[in-house]
């Protein structure tokens, strides 16, 4: 059942919409729905359905049509509990609700679906003034989103005039939509057109409202005037510049000199100290001149119970913000930072990279180029930067502390910014304790931050101590609120959301939410995203100290059996970096059931979404758990993991050992199922590695297992090693055993392609052709990415052999159409990080482009396929890549080592 109030207001069963008794039940269904999940008072609703002149028998009426309601709602299949009365009112639970939908897209980027929830204005139909404010806000919310919508996409190329075009017509003095129609015309090259659009709108604000552009329109009105270039397209990520900055001139001076004569900045002090907040601030001073955008990155080098990231990591995080995948970074440090200098050279890019652990995790992150300014944060002075101004904080001077507290409490200080030690942060949370208790002065909070005498070893300053201000923020909450607090300092990853810290409080979502939101209104959380929760690494230290083993042991078994129930792929995309974490922790602390559990659950994963460095961290934290347990279910499943994250990393090598350790764990345990699957598994390894003999006596004694769950892979695997060794009519029967054993899309797929390519090596195209074509559109309906690569690589593959086939029709467009075909599957398994396949693909795009006469694209194609097949130990494309690009006596020379024939080569080159 479907509720909605993004347009009428409805209940819908299907397609059908409930018949409601008249306009003041609508009213109140409409009410009812504002406040879903809460109550929501009977002289509340006697307001929305009268307005100010309610008859005498108001609050029976209300009762009635609220009573009818639910009856109409439990006819059309409702829970009972849809709606009942609590208290003075209320509650409607409604299941699904068009709101929520909405707003969860939101929360996830997901903007052209969230305006898709919508079905006209807000509360459409219902006339209640008492309504009127809340339908308006709903409303100028999904006019925000539409900007954010348009605005991602302009900066992302796409074509939006039109659309924006009716827009300003319809708001037209809503100034943002202007400024995007003015970028979405400068970004097609119209640059008189998008000039037109800002006179027209100034001349209709003169005219109508006697005022003119606001300021942000009148830049991008000069900037488009200049034809500057790009404009738009500049990526921000810097985080938000506090309005009440104070003081540091001196130091804002010297940065900001220093950048703009080319020199990089190197800020150091104390936690606390202010140094994040002065690089954002000179920061966004410098933000017009670095056109093409300001990266920001958290290195975590001072964040309690974090490891500082990696250089992999935090390279994977800048290049992301460059718009450059995961799936598609190469492996290892040294790869990805000549990458970074490759992408950064020539661009007019601000960098700041925050909370610096060492010189080692920084040097791989420097640009190479004169035109990228650089500002580094960290507590230790840090001299991986060669002729970078170095700044050193201090706290504040009494003046400027002081002044920062009345600016950040909207009181005069009176000692509290000397009892917090001069330290900013420790200022700004004791500011935020007077601001949320009116009844309080600033004698009053000094009089309690001169009380406390607890002490941070690490944080002394001229005798007192900052931690007096979080000890007070602690002491000022309820004992739930301290509870929370105290468990969230035990939570191993980076931020947590709504469920798992439920989960980790042992409550309900609601009082978990409630919980995080009043530690967010303390300042105690911060919110990086809407419904992530984080904590400061000070306050985060704090609380993991106020917590108590006894108390927090069992939580933390609560949160881990939160992860280890897991959800769906949208949920281990958000939470990847909490189970990397989760798992590391779980084995650290002997919950090794949890780690090695969680770690299989996620490996899949992982590779999904081409994260191939954790997953492989991951799969080793999983075995050595399974290990520790002794579990023979446990290691084989581990095992499996681990296999795959060697197979999808290309280290076949390691991949065969794990493979071949998980086939001797399941035959000791009698594991038939496992058993086939690993057998098909280690089969597919020696494939790769060019033992085609030894993969066949694998795949048979898999097939002699007898086990059904196994035997369409495994005849699919054969049927791939039949046809490379020539024996093309058993390759058939094979294939064809794995499609009618095939009762999965996927695997149907992939065995399809696979019958395809052997039919075309008959020389049966017009068969080959039809199968190949079916499990290419399967795997597009499906969304099946790897299938449709793979289908693609047959078909390029099949089309090239039509083409040399004495008996076939010559025509000249087959290598087009293979080069296509090959083309398209590069790209996806480029996206998928999918080095096995992508050597696969890269050879057959060669051959292709050597066809075509364009040689020296094909060469370039062969050379990837060489380098990639040599790095993972793939010899048959590694010997096909030889004969792509014309060494043929070491492609023969392969060939014989793996027992091919020779004439093989003429086949796939």
């Amino acid at each position: 059942m479907e509720f909605r109030i993004l347009g009428p207001v409805q209940c819908r069963t299907g397609a059908r919409p409930l018949k409601l008794a008249g306009s003041r039940q609508e009213r109140i269904l409409a009410a009812l729905l504002l406040g879903a999940d809460h109550v929501v008072s009977v002289s509340r609703l006697v307001d929305v359905v009268w307005d100010d002149d309610p008859p005498a028998t108001a609050v029976r009426q209300i009762r009635n049509l609220t009573t009818a309601l639910k009856r109409s709602l439990v006819a059309e299949g409702a829970d009972d509990d849809v709606l009942t009365a609590e208290g003075p009112g209320f509650v409607l639970r409604p299941g699904t609700l068009d709101l929520r939908s909405f707003e969860e897209h939101v929360s996830r980027g997901e903007f052209r679906e969230a305006l898709g929830c919508w079905h006209g204005p807000a509360l459409s139909g219902v006339d209640s003034t008492a309504l009127r404010g809340e339908a308006d806000e709903l409303d100028e919310r999904r006019l925000s989103i539409v900007e954010r919508c348009l605005d991602e996409e302009i900066g992302t190329g796409e074509d939006r005039v039109a659309e924006l075009t009716a827009l300003v017509a319809e708001h037209p003095f809503r100034e943002a939509f202007t400024g995007l129609l003015m970028r979405a015309l400068h970004q097609q090259g119209r640059q008189a057109d998008a000039l037109n659009v800002y006179r027209r709108a100034q001349t209709r604000l003169v005219e109508e409202l006697g005022i003119d552009p606001g300021p942000k329109l009148r830049e991008l009105y000069e900037r488009i005037l200049r034809d500057e270039p790009e404009y738009g397209k500049a990526r921000c990520f810097l985080p938000y510049d506090v309005p009440d900055f104070t003081g540091r001139e001196d130091e804002i001076r010297r940065l900001l000199d220093a950048v703009r004569l080319g020199r990089p900045v190197a800020v150091d002090g104390m936690a606390g100290v202010g140094k994040t907040s002065l690089a954002v601030h000179a920061a966004h001073r410098l933000a017009a001149d670095f056109p093409d955008g300001q990266l920001f990155v958290d290195l975590r080098g001072h964040s309690p119970g974090r490891e500082p990231l990696s250089p992999e990591a935090a390279l994977e995080a800048l290049l992301g913000q460059l718009d450059i995948p995961a799936s598609r970074l190469p492996g290892g440090v040294d790869r990805r930072a000549e990458l970074w200098r490759t992408r950064t050279a020539g661009r007019s890019l601000l960098v700041v990279l925050d909370n610096a652990a060492s010189a080692e995790q920084l040097r791989p992150l420097l640009p190479g180029s004169a035109t990228v300014a650089l500002v580094v944060t960290g507590r230790r002075r840090l001299a991986a930067v060669d002729g970078a101004a170095s700044i050193s904080l201090e706290v504040l001077p009494d003046e400027q502390a002081g002044a920062l507290f009345a600016a950040a409490s909207g009181s005069p200080d009176s000692g509290v910014a000397a009892l917090c030690g001069n330290l900013p942060l420790a200022i700004r949370i004791a500011a935020a304790r007077l601001q949320n208790r009116p009844q309080w002065t600033v004698r009053t909070l000094a009089e309690r931050l001169g009380s406390e005498h607890d002490r941070l070893a690490e944080l002394k300053v001229a005798g007192r101590d900052v931690a007096a201000a979080f000890a007070l923020s602690y002491r000022e909450l309820d004992a739930a609120q301290q509870r929370m607090f105290r468990l969230l300092g035990r939570n191993p990853g980076a931020d947590i959301g709504v469920p798992a810290a439920a989960a980790l409080a042992g409550t309900g979502e609601p009082e978990a939410e409630r919980l995080l939101e009043d530690l967010l209104d303390a300042h105690l959380l911060r919110q990086p995203a809407l419904g992530r929760y984080s904590f400061h690494d000070l306050i985060a230290e704090h609380a993991r100290n106020a917590a108590s083993d006894e108390e927090s042991a069992p939580a933390v078994s609560r949160l881990l059996d939160h992860y280890r129930e897991g959800g769906g792929s949208g949920w281990y995309e958000t939470e990847r970096a909490n189970l990397i974490a989760v798992t590391r922790h779980a084995l650290g602390s002997g919950h090794d059931g949890h780690a090695w559990r969680i770690a299989v659950d996620t490996a899949e994963h992982l590779r999904e979404s081409g994260h191939l460095d954790e997953l492989l961290a991951v799969a080793r934290t999983g075995i050595t758990a399974a290990r520790r347990i002794g579990d023979p279910h446990a290691i084989q499943l581990s095992l499996a993991s681990l296999t795959l994250a060697f197979w999808e990393n290309g280290r076949l090598t390691e991949g065969m050992d794990c493979a071949l350790e998980r086939l001797d764990v399941v035959r000791a345990a009698g594991d038939r199922a496992a058993e086939a699957i690993a057998l098909s598994r280690a089969g597919a390894l020696h494939s790769m590695l060019g033992r085609y003999p030894e993969a066949i006596r694998f795949y048979r004694d898999g097939l002699a297992v007898e086990e059904e769950s196994a035997a369409a892979a495994l005849w699919t695997n054969l049927s791939n090693a039949q046809e490379v060794l020539g024996r093309l009519d058993d390759a058939l029967v094979s294939a064809r055993r794995a499609v009618e054993l095939r009762e999965e899309p996927r695997g149907t797929i992939l065995s399809s392609a696979q019958l395809g390519l052997v039919l075309a090596r008959l020389g049966r195209f017009d068969e080959a052709f039809d199968v190949i074509e079916r499990s290419t559109t399967a795997s597009q309906d499906l969304g099946y990415p790897f299938g449709e690569a793979w289908s693609r690589i047959d078909h390029a593959d099949s089309l090239l052999l039509a083409h040399r086939h004495a008996d076939s029709l010559l025509l000249a467009h087959r290598h087009g159409e293979a080069r296509e075909q090959a083309e398209r599957a590069c790209e996806i398994l480029t996206r998928l990080n999918h080095p096995l396949l992508l050597a696969m693909a890269a050879n057959s795009l060669g051959t292709a482009c050597v066809a075509l006469g364009e040689t020296a694209a094909g060469l370039r194609r062969h050379r990837l396929a060489l380098e990639t097949a040599r790095r993972i130990g793939y010899r048959l494309q590694e010997a096909r890549a030889l004969a792509g690009l014309g060494r043929t006596q070491a492609a023969r020379d392969l060939y014989t080592a793996m027992g091919l024939p020779a004439e093989s080569l003429k086949v796939v080159t």
